[in-house]
């Protein structure tokens, strides 16, 4: 995939090739993520990059010091189903630029390029969630995913998230709670970041998240899967594109 920039007024996106990272970014990516991530190791913050094929790289347009990046995966697993699949790693944005949509709106083309490369073939998301906020990005913008307090997992996607989920995390991963348990923490978000406010406590997307994942603060990880279809852009179009009264 080319590189792709895009500038907004705060933020400078790029969605890179993995391989394509200097070893000095490395260190400026992991210096970031560890100012919000409790338990982090270098070694390995570098293999589970090393695992992933992209990466959204966020820069202050004047300095171009980096203010935030998240890692994905783009690759098919026959075995699992027909289709393929994105799998998001580490994702962190300095609290300077919480609230902008540079993240949103990069995963959106990436998903859009994903889904227009393969028409005729599913695309799924797997994503590990140890944060209300990345639950939520994936449950307030695409309507088959999973799980959910609004419906059951339906049995396809249930056994594409256990195949998934058993076959890269083994025994760590418990399909019966949809949890991913480490014997030992491996990376969470710092408590004063990831500790819901009152008013986000009213959204029961939120509560159920909890719920679901109530060890989020030791790093256990909600393991989720969800479709990515033609009709879930149409909601995507209005939110990034135009303007609404």
């Amino acid at each position: 995939m080319n590189k792709r920039i895009k500038t907004s007024k705060a933020i400078q996106s790029k969605t890179v090739s993995v391989r394509n990272l200097s070893d000095s970014l490395h260190n400026e990516m992991f210096q970031l993520f560890s100012e919000y991530y409790d338990s982090v190791d270098f070694k390995k913050f570098i293999l589970d990059l090393q695992e992933k094929t992209h990466v959204f790289l966020f820069f202050n347009p004047q300095n171009q010091s980096l203010v935030g990046f998240s890692t994905i995966m783009r690759k098919s697993f026959p075995h699992i189903a027909r289709g393929i699949f994105l799998f998001s790693g580490d994702t962190v944005m300095h609290k300077d630029y919480w609230g902008a949509k540079a993240l949103q709106k990069s995963f959106f083309w990436f998903i859009l390029e994903s889904k227009l490369m393969n028409p005729f073939r599913p695309v799924y998301w797997m994503l590990m969630s140890k944060g209300h906020k990345t639950y939520l990005m994936m449950r307030k913008n695409f309507r088959d995913s999973f799980p959910n307090h609004k419906t059951e997992t339906p049995p396809l996607f249930q056994h594409i998230q256990n195949k998934f989920y058993q076959e890269k995390f083994s025994k760590s991963y418990q399909p019966t709670t949809n949890l991913i348990v480490f014997k030992e923490n491996i990376g969470s978000v710092k408590m004063q970041i990831a500790k819901p406010t009152n008013e986000q406590l009213k959204d029961p997307e939120v509560v159920f998240f909890l719920k679901k994942n109530p060890g989020f603060e030791m790093g256990e990880e909600l393991a989720c899967v969800c479709e990515i279809r033609f009709q879930d852009f149409l909601l995507h179009i209005p939110k990034f594109f135009l303007k609404a009264k």
